[in-house]
């Protein structure tokens, strides 16, 4: 009776909410403030524990697909609709906005202002890992300074990386999201906000992996985002 009595307990605790496997969520390095803020109001309402990844996102890809882990993966839609990922469904979030920072101690006026001897190297991240290395380089060629700024780029990784060189003074401008901007602005000289159709929308969306749909967890999550004042508060103060 007793060993009976031990194990009813154990399958008790295994199965009860503070035992359950916590869900994963992954993202891209620029959106990490508000996506952190966002979980922790809805742990704060009593939802279930959701682990967080972040990274530029073709290492997001590439971890969401080898762990099997993941239940959410946030980014842009297009992007994530052409990736290798099967995805249950797709729940928007905001959009995207491309701006240009630039360091303390300089003033830049206009995209032509990064031609200035005083801009020794413009920073983004790299185009092939993050949407707004892609969006940086279409917004350039389309204003013709691509090509003439070619030795003065800068390609990194993530996005937080080129607001770091910002902030340090290792580069004097750098293309980055508002959401980053808006959270660093009083530690950098200021911004330039490209008009949106110099680039192609950046739809932000949460996307459920196929397999996690039908979770509870899963679900209660996805209606929080959709339904909670508190997020859309996070998002709008995020300038999504």
């Amino acid at each position: 009776m007793f060993r009976y009595c031990i194990t009813l307990v154990v399958l008790f605790v295994c199965q009860s909410p503070a035992f359950a496997e916590a869900l994963t969520l992954a993202a891209g390095a620029g959106y990490k403030r508000p996506l952190t803020q966002i979980i922790r109001a809805y742990e704060s309402s009593g939802g279930e524990k959701i682990d967080q990844i972040y990274g530029n996102m073709g290492q997001i890809i590439m971890q969401t697909k080898g762990s099997g882990n993941v239940a959410f993966v946030v980014g842009e839609e297009t992007f994530l609709r052409s990736s290798s990922l099967k995805f249950a469904s797709f729940h928007n979030l905001g959009e995207g906005v491309l701006v240009m920072a630039f360091g303390k101690n300089l003033k830049l006026e206009r995209p032509e202002d990064l031609l200035s001897p005083q801009v020794a190297k413009v920073a983004l991240p790299e185009e092939k890992r993050a949407i707004y290395g892609r969006a940086a380089k279409e917004f350039l060629r389309k204003v013709g300074l691509l090509d003439k700024l070619k030795d003065k780029l800068l390609e990194v990784s993530t996005l937080p990386q080129v607001s770091a060189y910002l902030i340090s003074g290792e580069v004097e401008a750098g293309f980055i999201n508002l959401t980053d901007a808006l959270y660093i602005k009083d530690k950098i000289g200021g911004y330039l906000t490209p008009d949106k159709s110099m680039y192609r929308p950046i739809r932000l969306v949460l996307g459920v992996i196929r397999g996690y749909e039908e979770k509870a967890a899963a679900k209660s999550f996805v209606n929080f985002v959709k339904t909670s004042p508190k997020v859309k508060e996070i998002i709008k103060k995020a300038g999504m």
